[in-house]
């Protein structure tokens, strides 16, 4: 007999500019993929998002103005489109929610899953912020509660471990990571995306560390919240090196130039995954919270990382994205050091991103724990 295909709606709301979208798409695009392939149970996808602008920047056939379109095989809605949503969804009621990084619900599907007349039993999956910290494997899996035994809530958590959901492993990524590893380039090419800081130390090390490459540097200056700083430190710098400013781009372009950036200085969820997925050095600049919370998450995924590099690497590796991440101390000694060394921490950034690979896929691994979980009726 053959599988009746599994309805997922994925839920967005967009926080931090196109990082959230830029998960929820990704992950949508890797479960379609999964299933054109016949990896997995055949599957129809909706995705629901409250900032159709955002979507647009990262995917330009998204039109912002719609508030419903579809998008190859994936219908898309505007959550505040409430009759044209409601109308929708009470036609094809839902079967697997994916609410993505506690998001919520909009009021209108709220409504629909708590009304006592809507015979279906939905299953919602919470899909959380990526995270290298211990909780993202107590997590994992866990049942949480709802205030009707007819809508069922559990817990799946990216990571970074065997014991959580891994990290997507899309189609588009892996083959511009490979391809990354063929092409010859004519630049020694850095991609900054960061938070807003004083970056002048930052360009004036990469100065000194372009003078002993064997080829020019081109540093891409991505779209967002650090690009003014990052731009107004290479000019006080003197300009010393060729810089692009970036457009926005479409997802599966940034994947192709993030991939042919042999050093990177990276932000955001979306971005961070790709980064330790790619085996490229990188320094994440982790989003900055109250009381300097973000040294915890920093910690956390350097406490993932230490066991791929000798101690004295280590290091390096730790000192400078402690201070990357703390507005009280000086970036320059600590990222001096990381450069001096980027020859030998190489090996240690491409093993971690070897041992990531062997997680899995978050959307195959999300897909095999629905198949196990949920019954799949056949037609």
């Amino acid at each position: 007999m053959q599988k009746k295909a599994t309805d997922i709606t994925l839920l967005c709301k967009v926080v931090d500019n196109f990082g959230d979208i830029g998960v929820v798409y990704r992950l949508a695009r890797a479960l379609k993929e999964l299933s054109d392939a016949e990896e997995c149970s055949p599957v129809t996808l909706r995705l629901i998002t409250d900032n159709l602008q955002s979507f647009h920047s990262i995917e330009p056939q998204i039109d912002p103005h719609k508030q419903f379109q579809e998008l190859c095989s994936i219908k898309v809605y505007d959550w505040n489109a409430e009759a044209l949503c409601k109308e929708a969804f009470l036609a094809e009621p839902p079967q697997i929610i994916l609410e993505c990084f506690q998001c919520g619900r909009p009021d209108w599907l709220e409504g629909l899953l708590f009304d006592t007349g809507f015979p279906e039993i939905v299953h919602i999956i919470m899909i959380d912020y990526l995270t290298a910290e211990d909780y993202a494997e107590t997590f994992h899996r866990l049942m949480s509660l709802t205030r009707s035994a007819r809508v069922e809530k559990v817990n799946f958590m990216p990571g970074f471990t065997p014991k959580t959901g891994g990290l997507i492993l899309d189609q588009n990524f892996m083959q511009s990571l490979k391809k990354s590893k063929k092409h010859n380039q004519e630049f020694f090419n850095i991609l900054f995306f960061t938070y807003e800081r004083n970056w002048l130390p930052a360009m004036q090390e990469l100065a000194v560390f372009a003078k002993n490459l064997d080829k020019p540097v081109n540093l891409y200056i991505a779209q967002g919240r650090g690009k003014t700083s990052a731009l107004q430190a290479w000019k006080n710098a003197g300009m010393p090196f060729k810089v692009t400013e970036l457009d926005f781009l479409q997802q599966c372009r940034w994947d192709e130039l993030l991939c042919r950036c042999p050093l990177l200085f990276i932000r955001g969820e979306d971005s961070l995954s790709r980064a330790c997925l790619s085996g490229n050095p990188f320094i994440w600049h982790a989003y900055p919270q109250s009381d300097e919370y973000q040294l915890v998450k920093v910690q956390a995924l350097l406490d993932r990382m230490q066991p791929f590099f000798p101690a004295k690497e280590f290091e390096t590796v730790k000192e400078c994205f402690l201070s990357f991440n703390s507005e009280q101390t000086d970036i320059q000694k600590p990222l001096s050091a990381f450069l001096k060394n980027y020859d030998r921490l190489c090996a240690g950034f491409r093993n971690f991103a070897l041992n990531l690979q062997k997680n899995g896929n978050l959307a195959k691994n999300l897909m095999t724990f629905i198949e196990e979980r949920y019954t799949i009726e056949t037609i």
